[in-house]
C-alpha cells in the first residue's frame, strides 16, 4: 500500500510539486467492521465506545484543552481573527473561524535527535 501523488503545476511559477491524493473514504461503519474482526469487541461496542470518545475528546476541545492520543497524536483548537491595533477594539465580530489542529506523535532519538513519527514513517510513496 502506497500513498498516491499527482504532480501539479504551482500557479504562481513554472515549478511542478507533489500533491497526495485520496484513494477512497472510510466511515466509522467500516472502522467498527475491521475492528470486530481483530478482537473480541462486537461491532456496536466498538461504535459505542468510538462515539463516546469523540464526545469527550469535543468536550475537552471546548473547554480550551490540548486532547492527546498515545501512539496517534494530539488535538487542539485554533482560533483565526481579524487584526486590530488597540485591543481595546476587538470583538467578538473580529474572530472569522475556529478550527480544529492535529499533530501527529513524534518521538525524538536522544543521540541523533531525529524525530520519527508513528503514523508516516516508513511510508511509500507513489507518483502517477
Amino acid at each position: 500500500m502506497a500513498i498516491q501523488c499527482t504532480l501539479e503545476k504551482s500557479r504562481t511559477d513554472e515549478k511542478y510539486f507533489a500533491r497526495a491524493r485520496k484513494t477512497g473514504k472510510v466511515g466509522m461503519k467500516e472502522i467498527a467492521e475491521e475492528i470486530q474482526k481483530n478482537c473480541s469487541a462486537t461491532c456496536s461496542d466498538v461504535t459505542l465506545v468510538l462515539t463516546e470518545f469523540m464526545d469527550v475528546i469535543r468536550d475537552h476541545l471546548l473547554n480550551g484543552e490540548e486532547v492527546t492520543v498515545e501512539g496517534f497524536g494530539s488535538f487542539h483548537i485554533r482560533v483565526t481573527s481579524d487584526s486590530v491595533e488597540n485591543p481595546a477594539d476587538f470583538k467578538k465580530s473580529n474572530i472569522k473561524g475556529v478550527n480544529l489542529n492535529f499533530r501527529q506523535e513524534a518521538k525524538r532519538d536522544a543521540v541523533t535527535w531525529k524525530l520519527t513519527h508513528s503514523l508516516t514513517d516508513n511510508a511509500t510513496i507513489e507518483i502517477r
